[in-house]
């Protein structure tokens, strides 16, 4: 099978899984919404931004680093899986001590006892890196697809379970839980790693090294990400940061589960091309920067152009307040996605640190442009430091990006620029819409034509301005719908 027949059944089964999943999974946390307060969800923001700094270190980069690695032997694995439960149980200890610093930086002790429970994933999710790594470095991405489906299905519908029993932030708490003790659980029933740890790291140095240099971008993308629920729980009441992070959670939908789907394929697919002989990875890039800028501005302009009619609609009235940081949100996230896929270049090239001077970068124009903006305009000022600050730090990593794989800038804005544009346009006409007939229509009824004139124009335009990239998306879907 060829590197483009093996990209195209990944991505056949890491899409149907993912989607399948998301379908559920939004099915439920639609409804959860509805249950729980902004209160609950500002808590569960609070405590995900500590959470999630632990969880930067928890594979430590070595899952990476097998997926990379072009041999190792059984012993380095198991110097791997020994590190991985070392780390994963002092990350645990840690987290359980920082609980009372993190209540107050965040002046609220209800997170004491949520700091308190969290750790147990890390003793869990330790014991699924490996079993993922190895699927996604053979690319078997069915297996692994299907056992996190099924943890993310029933996980949800636990967590639907609770909230309707009146267990508010618990509900989110012990979900989270489930869902990474099932999918430790079935992807170790797919793929068994039968391995007894050993504690003397001689043989692993160089997978070592690779993951530590991995973590540390992890690290800056952590600082990256969480920055703004960083300022804002500071700044903010909990009930604040709870509109803010629904607005996130709403307009990041498209963007957290595209992203993983691409990423997954991506590395082992770009380490595979660049090993073999006649090395064609720069072409490669630029035709997958190009097909996921043609898919992502019109899915991103288009949910900020709807989000006035669909927040009222999916959520209800108590979340309104969420609806004009929807709408701005989602105007810089195709820069977002393209740049989270750089990262999977650099590594299959060797050159983890180009991704981390890429992250560099971006924290050191994003973390003023945010505070800044938090600080003087609230949740809008924040938002409008994300419509500043981002397309300046892409702009420059693309930069870096391109010289290390010796693509022409020129050829690289091509890829960039006419979805833009595009994209624009169809937002443009979206409003219009909106504005001449929001007295006329009842909400769904005007979501589902606004939707349909955006999905006519932007396709129309593409059609006639980027049509190689708009046939190369048609000829993958004909195979993913053949094989």
């Amino acid at each position: 099978m060829s590197i483009t027949q093996e990209v195209a059944h990944s991505l056949k089964w890491v899409t149907i899984s993912k989607f399948a999943a998301q379908i559920i999974r939004w099915t439920v946390t639609f409804l959860v919404i509805r249950i729980l307060s902004p209160d609950d969800y500002g808590l569960m923001a609070m405590a995900g931004v500590v959470l999630s700094f632990f969880e930067v270190f928890a594979s430590a980069g070595l899952g990476t680093a097998l997926i990379q690695a072009a041999s190792f032997s059984h012993r380095q694995v198991q110097e791997i899986f020994g590190l991985i439960l070392l780390v994963n149980l002092t990350l645990a200890v840690g987290m359980v001590l920082l609980a009372p610093w993190a209540a107050g930086y965040y002046q609220d002790d209800r997170l004491i006892p949520i700091l308190h429970i969290l750790p147990v994933v890390f003793m869990i999710s330790a014991l699924e890196t490996l079993p993922s790594a190895m699927l996604t470095r053979g690319m078997q991405f069915k297996r692994r697809s299907l056992s996190e489906l099924a943890a993310s299905t029933i996980a949800a519908l636990i967590t639907l379970g609770l909230a309707w029993k009146g267990l508010g932030i618990w509900a989110l708490i012990w979900g989270y839980i489930c869902e990474v003790a099932l999918r430790a659980l079935f992807l170790n029933l797919v793929n068994p790693m039968l391995l007894i740890p050993k504690f003397h790291f001689g043989t692993s140095l160089s997978l070592i090294s690779f993951g530590g240099t991995k973590t540390l971008v992890m690290f800056a993308w952590f600082i990256f990400s969480s920055m703004d629920l960083f300022i804002g729980g500071r700044l903010w009441s909990a009930e604040v940061l709870g509109i803010y992070a629904i607005a996130i959670q709403l307009s990041h939908i498209p963007l957290n589960k595209l992203t993983p789907i691409v990423k997954q394929v991506a590395l082992p697919a770009y380490a595979k091309i660049h090993h073999q002989p006649g090395d064609e990875l720069s072409n490669y890039y630029l035709k997958a920067n190009g097909l996921t800028m043609l898919i992502a501005f019109p899915i991103f302009f288009g949910l900020a152009a709807v989000s006035p009619v669909l927040i009222p609609v999916l959520l209800g009235e108590k979340w309104l307040a969420a609806i004009l940081p929807a709408t701005l949100l989602p105007l810089i996230l195709p820069f977002r996605m393209s740049q989270e896929l750089m990262d999977p270049v650099l590594e299959a090239i060797g050159r983890p640190k180009e991704a981390l001077k890429n992250w560099m970068i971006i924290i050191s124009i994003i973390t003023p442009s945010l505070y800044l903006g938090a600080f003087w305009g609230g949740v809008v000022g924040l938002c409008i430091g994300w419509l500043v600050g981002m397309p300046l730090s892409y702009a420059l990593t693309s930069r870096i990006t391109i010289q290390n794989l010796g693509i022409d800038p020129r050829a690289f804005s091509r890829t960039v620029f006419p979805p833009l544009i595009i994209a624009m346009i169809m937002l443009t006409a979206v409003r219009g819409i909106h504005f001449f007939m929001t007295d006329l229509l009842p909400g769904i009824p005007l979501l589902i034509l606004e939707v349909s004139v955006g999905a006519i124009t932007y396709t129309s335009l593409a059609w006639l301005f980027c049509n190689d990239e708009f046939r190369s998306a048609l000829h993958i879907l004909s195979r993913l719908r053949r094989r």
